[in-house]
């Protein structure tokens, strides 16, 4: 879990402190819900609302006009994106993409506000080329694995020390190893010989 005392749980804003890249195309506003603490009148703790709904005034979010605002805090990340606190599932620890528990509604459908809920993947670039093209700050899969073998023994590893921590069944590994296997060979091209 993300902890304040070990700097995984931090404020989203600004950016740079939480950690998530400059990643072009994907923006990143620091939305997140306000979450008041509404005033339901004085009889409120025992179970009456006197004040229902509570009165609020705009705008609604991050208005200390509506009442004392909880904190909202985030998973710290990595410099891919990907959060640094909790279980890491394999596509994490030997990673193609990056994988956010977030995600913005695009400016053409009235946003960018948040889709509650709704997390994506934004893939690493192919190769350093497309990478250094793209402006994008997160190594290309071509950088991290080398070829397809790179990545094989890497996942492999990986498989193997979840089943080794209890993470990860032995008779799930096949299946989550061959996955991420024709991921990479799929979706990223990448070949023995690169």
């Amino acid at each position: 879990m993300p902890r304040l005392d070990n700097g995984t749980l931090v404020p989203p804003l600004p950016q740079s402190g939480m950690g998530f890249p400059a990643i072009p195309g994907v923006q990143y506003t620091g939305l997140k819900t306000t979450r008041y603490i509404w005033n339901y009148g004085p009889r409120f703790d025992q179970g009456i609302m006197d004040n229902f709904p509570p009165a609020y005034s705009s705008p609604f979010f991050d208005n200390p006009g509506n009442g004392k605002i909880y904190p909202s805090l985030v998973p710290k990340t990595d410099a891919d994106g990907n959060d640094i606190a909790g279980l890491r599932l394999l596509d994490v620890v030997v990673p193609l993409a990056t994988y956010t528990g977030w995600s913005l509604r695009s400016a053409a459908n009235d946003g960018p506000d948040g889709c509650e809920g709704s997390g994506q993947m934004i893939p690493f670039p192919k190769t350093a080329a497309d990478r250094i093209a793209s402006g994008d700050p997160r190594l290309s899969v071509a950088e991290r694995y080398g070829s397809f073998s790179g990545y094989y023994w890497q996942r492999l590893f990986a498989v193997n020390a979840q089943i080794d921590q209890g993470l990860l069944l032995p008779e799930d590994a096949f299946a989550e190893f061959t996955r991420g296997l024709q991921s990479a060979q799929n979706d990223y091209n990448l070949k023995d010989g690169q």
